[in-house]
């Protein structure tokens, strides 16, 4: 009988990558994404949707939970991506990669490895996992903003709410963002608007009526909660604080 080998940091790692990016859902070992996963790892669909099922109990923003038997590796792994997501991020990278397909010539393969190098190393002088972090916050609340329920991607940004420059411990932090369309996410980003305790959105006091009216159509009366990760509390009262500084300042 072949021995059970048991989960190490690494493969953990690959599997809190899928996990960020994947709807709650879709923990299942047929889905396509799990099945590469496991090829890639050299375990059987089954074990990573598990994996998966046992990363969500560690989760205690989800509405519903995992499995509730994740391991001192799934909480040790989970722990130090709160802390430096850098391990998990080249994961992603590394998962969505698209690799040459079968019949590239050596040349090629050589030619493709050594862009990827570029890429990656371009990549981490601009903001390095920012497409991690889009993913993983459209995944949170469903591809939708949460404010208005726009479901069109490309309308949709995933807004920081202590912005990129103010903590760079933070810019990867999945409770630090918010899915938001590009008008709400612009108006976020420069503190017109910010969240009450309840998630309801508060506007600057010196907008303009008529912008105001803009903000405030076809909105829901408090932002749809994610699937995953929710607004960190301490985040949203820091983003308040800058508003009335601004709106103070101005």
């Amino acid at each position: 009988m072949t021995a059970r080998r048991n989960w190490d940091d690494r493969e953990v790692g690959e599997a809190l990558a899928l996990y960020l990016r994947l709807p709650f859902g879709q923990f299942d070992q047929r889905n396509t994404q799990v099945r590469a996963l496991a090829a890639r790892i050299g375990r059987t669909p089954s074990a990573v949707a598990l994996k998966l099922a046992n990363l969500a109990a560690l989760d205690d923003s989800l509405p519903q939970k995992g499995m509730g038997n994740a391991s001192a590796t799934d909480r040790r792994v989970w722990a130090a991506f709160l802390q430096d997501p850098a391990p998990v991020v080249a994961a992603y990278e590394a998962q969505t990669t698209a690799a040459p397909q079968p019949g590239f010539s050596e040349t090629a393969l050589v030619a493709w490895e050594s862009k990827q190098d570029e890429t990656r190393t371009a990549v981490t002088k601009i903001r390095r996992g920012q497409a991690f972090f889009r993913d993983m916050i459209l995944t949170s609340y469903r591809g939708k903003c949460a404010l208005t329920g726009v479901d069109d991607s490309r309308l949709l940004n995933a807004s920081h709410i202590i912005g990129w420059q103010e903590d760079v411990n933070l810019r990867l932090n999945p409770t630090n963002g918010i899915c938001l369309n590009a008008l709400h996410d612009r108006a976020f980003d420069r503190h017109l608007i910010s969240f009450d305790d309840d998630y309801r959105m508060i506007i600057a006091a010196d907008i303009p009526p008529e912008t105001k009216k803009i903000l405030s159509r076809g909105i829901h009366s408090q932002i749809k909660l994610p699937e995953k990760f929710l607004p960190d509390p301490a985040f949203l009262d820091h983003h308040r604080q800058r508003m009335q500084a601004r709106s103070t300042a101005a």
